[in-house]
């Protein structure tokens, strides 16, 4: 056997997550009696393997935890014991679905195989928590309006009041444009050239189209 292309069958992170959850490994046989365990290696022996399987898992959980709030890429047949699937084809999952989308359409932009998978591994422009990042932010805004409310003194208030209106509604027009800060100075990583190769506007579809796929299931 010779290998062609080694690049041509690449795996993001979340496929190789799903075969490891839909193929769990197998339970290691116990030992012999009379054998003591601790010096019993089994055969076949998995623990390498369990080991391999656990830090994986471990990894989404801990560092990549969008991995685990993408569409669903567990089928119904992946529960049956292996020796009892059936020859047919398995039905495509809507993780399956979501990454032709997402690849369907982000073909006009030109990106390289590289680029779209490290795109998908990191989960660009997709919330990286969920409730307890919003908290903080509500209660950095709480302490921070507690504080302006201990400045207003000598009697400015309706003054006050009316400048903070202004700058608030100055702030809260740039909140669109700095809530995406974080993704498009990560695009600027992940895509080689890309004020080159790709406009802002590009970069902002490319975006809201990973939203639409792979952040179907966190909305």
């Amino acid at each position: 056997m010779r290998i062609i292309n080694p690049q041509s069958a690449t795996l993001t992170n979340i496929e190789v997550l799903t075969f490891l959850s839909a193929n769990p490994p197998r339970r290691p046989p116990n030992p012999p009696p009379g054998v003591n365990q601790r010096h019993w290696i089994p055969s076949p022996d998995l623990r390498d393997h369990n080991t391999v399987v656990k830090e994986i898992h471990n990894y989404a959980t801990r560092l990549s935890p969008h991995l685990l709030r993408y569409p669903q890429y567990t089928s119904p047949s992946s529960t049956e014991k292996p020796g009892k699937r059936s020859a047919a084809p398995e039905p495509e999952t809507a993780l399956d679905i979501a990454l032709r989308d997402l690849i369907t359409r982000l073909q006009p932009y030109g990106l390289t195989k590289g680029e779209v998978l490290m795109l998908i591994n990191l989960g660009v422009g997709l919330p990286a928590s969920g409730p307890a990042a919003e908290g903080g932010e509500g209660e950095e805004e709480g302490d921070m309006a507690e504080a302006g409310e201990g400045m207003d003194v000598d009697g400015g208030a309706a003054e006050n009041g009316a400048g903070e209106g202004g700058v608030d509604g100055e702030e809260g027009g740039e909140e669109g444009e700095a809530g995406d800060y974080g993704a498009l100075a990560l695009v600027d990583t992940v895509i080689e050239e890309r004020e080159q190769r790709l406009s802002d506007e590009d970069v902002t579809a490319i975006l809201s189209i990973i939203r639409e796929t792979l952040g179907s299931a966190t909305t």
